[in-house]
């Protein structure tokens, strides 16, 4: 977790699934400053696995995240929007950050995400994805 006296901003990356870690997992790097988020329990082993300190689990009951840093984006990669959510409500009671959500299905519109909390939805089929986190 991060401590208050860290001075850097911090990317809070919520990853909701193995799938979207598959895709992604290619642009992350530990020299990123990134806390992530996942609540899929095998996401979470497998960044912490990979050296990724920063990393917390999100429980079913969850109302927000207790992170500690100066959280200056938050990316949502959706995989399904319904499972996206919920997730962006707990980031909405934890962080006044802005959201981005970046999503690989178009189909709902900007204005749904937004009413959700999103600032930024950004419909990409690429998987290079490592823009969003510098």
């Amino acid at each position: 977790m991060c401590t208050q006296e860290r001075q850097k901003d911090t990317t809070l990356v919520c990853i909701p699934s193995y799938e979207v870690l598959q895709e992604i997992e290619g642009c992350l790097n530990l020299s990123h400053d990134c806390f992530f988020v996942s609540p899929i329990p095998q996401v979470v082993e497998i960044l912490k696995g990979r050296g990724f300190h920063r990393v917390m689990g999100l429980g079913v009951n969850e109302e927000f995240l207790d992170h500690r840093c100066h959280i200056h984006k938050v990316i949502v990669f959706e995989n399904h929007f319904f499972d996206t959510l919920p997730m962006m409500r707990i980031i909405q009671n934890s962080t006044s950050a802005p959201i981005i959500v970046v999503t690989m299905t178009p189909g709902y519109p900007v204005r749904l995400y937004q009413s959700n909390g999103a600032r930024y939805v950004v419909f990409t089929k690429s998987r290079n994805v490592s823009c969003f986190f510098n």
